[in-house]
């Protein structure tokens, strides 16, 4: 008999019964927890506040949340692959910029301007891939350095320009105003494509690549995955979504400036973290990563509704990162 065999046989039965009881409840939270945490907020919050719970005040979260829950999709699919993207922001800013200036200032049409800044948003993406896996650099090297660089391109467009741009196509202000199937039409966009991640993660190659490269990534080049191959489609991906949010930015403000984008990486990566995402790869789902900008956004909301300055906001958000990346490096060490 194994010492920890027979370490267990002499344990008394009460004693293992309380271990499994413990395991049990262990399990149930970090299946349900980020659940219940999302419900007991609003649950806190709106006993504090009748208004909180308001349809009017509902809209105004779920429109809030979707542009940084868009950028959050592309974060959880780079860290379950054991990476990390810091120019998300950056990202977000090139491509509200392009599009803005080709509708605005050069009088092209909606989809065509969303379509060259989404381009630009993947390609951008494209090179973080190709940088980390091709040339081997690390990732948070490669997109600190593409932070800094795409800030710097999307202000050169921006100052070309304009100051800023304001933005009056109709389709972005119907994306900010409309509602679909009762929901705000942005809210609408970003449950569609958090859809179509839980889809792609769990029901395509693609996806299992993904977790299989996070979880071990040199298993899964013993197995025949293409590594390389992975790390570019999901950055690139990741430049996607970030685009995608730099429109939805376009809608809900109406105008581009320098600050459009501004520590969004933040948001996204705490969201990300609240949601359960294992930092060292592999283990997590984008659903969750929903219950955690849920969870983010409520509190920011409230404490807005509240008149907390934001420098406490901010403070706030960097203790939740804290406390989320305690809370991940303890269940790895248990399950250990």
């Amino acid at each position: 008999m194994l010492p920890s065999a027979r370490a267990r046989a002499r344990r008394p039965t009460g004693e293992r019964g309380k271990t499994r009881w413990t395991e049990h409840l262990i399990g149930f939270l970090h299946t349900f927890g980020v659940g219940l945490v999302a419900i007991a907020l609003l649950l806190i919050f709106g006993l504090s506040t009748p208004y909180f719970l308001s349809r009017a005040n509902i809209d105004n979260i779920l429109i809030q949340i979707s542009i940084v829950g868009v950028a959050a999709i592309g974060e959880t699919m780079v860290m379950l692959m054991g990476g990390i993207d810091l120019s998300i922001g950056s990202i977000i800013l090139v491509s509200a910029v392009i599009t803005g200036a080709l509708t605005t200032n050069h009088g092209l049409g909606a989809w065509p301007a969303i379509g060259a800044g989404l381009l630009a948003a993947t390609g951008i993406g494209l090179v973080n891939g190709i940088f980390i896996a091709g040339i081997g650099i690390e990732p948070i090297i490669v997109t600190l350095g593409t932070l800094i660089a795409a800030q710097g391109l999307g202000q050169a467009i921006l100052a070309n320009e304009g100051s800023w741009i304001q933005v009056t196509n109709p389709f972005f202000f119907s994306l900010a105003t409309d509602q679909v199937l009762t929901l705000p039409a942005m809210a609408v966009v970003m449950l569609a494509f958090y859809a179509l991640a839980a889809v792609l993660l769990r029901d395509t190659a693609l996806g299992r690549h993904i977790y299989a490269t996070g979880g071990n990534r040199r298993a899964a080049r013993l197995a025949g995955i293409p590594i390389g191959r992975v790390v570019v489609a999901t950055y690139a991906l990741c430049g996607l979504c970030a685009g995608v949010a730099g429109m939805l930015e376009i809608a809900q403000l109406g105008i581009v400036s320098q600050n459009v984008g501004d520590g969004m990486q933040f948001n996204a990566i705490t969201a990300v973290l609240v949601g359960g995402i294992s930092l060292s790869g592999g283990k997590g789902r984008v659903e969750k990563t929903l219950l955690g900008v849920l969870i983010v956004g409520t509190i920011t909301n409230y404490l807005t509704f509240r008149g907390v300055s934001a420098y406490y906001e901010q403070a706030i958000t960097g203790g939740i990162i804290l406390a989320a990346v305690f809370l991940d490096h303890a269940t790895r060490r248990r399950a250990q």
